[in-house]
């Protein structure tokens, strides 16, 4: 639930850590992550809604299907996220 994101959140940010990355799921997800099937950077919404709540302080990184530089530099110009994680082939 998004109130269980944001506990998350505010808890790695008061336990110390310098940057949350906002990767969701995995491989073998039962729901699409990282599937061509997700549109790129699918998730950046998270993050933005992270960012735009003013939930934490530190550093937001966008994560999942962000494998495009226009799709990088968009999440970034619109202020979604302070940083990507980057997968490219």
């Amino acid at each position: 639930s998004w109130e269980e994101i944001k506990t998350l959140a505010q808890a790695l940010e008061d336990a110390g850590v310098t940057i949350i990355n906002t990767g969701i799921g995995w491989h073998e997800a039962r729901i699409p992550t990282i599937a061509t099937s997700v549109p790129r950077g699918g998730f950046a919404w998270v993050t933005k809604k992270l960012r735009d709540e003013k939930i934490v302080s530190v550093p937001l990184c966008a994560t999942n299907r962000i494998n495009a530089p226009t799709t990088a530099e968009s999440i970034l110009s619109s202020g979604s996220a302070d940083l990507v994680s980057w997968h490219g082939h």
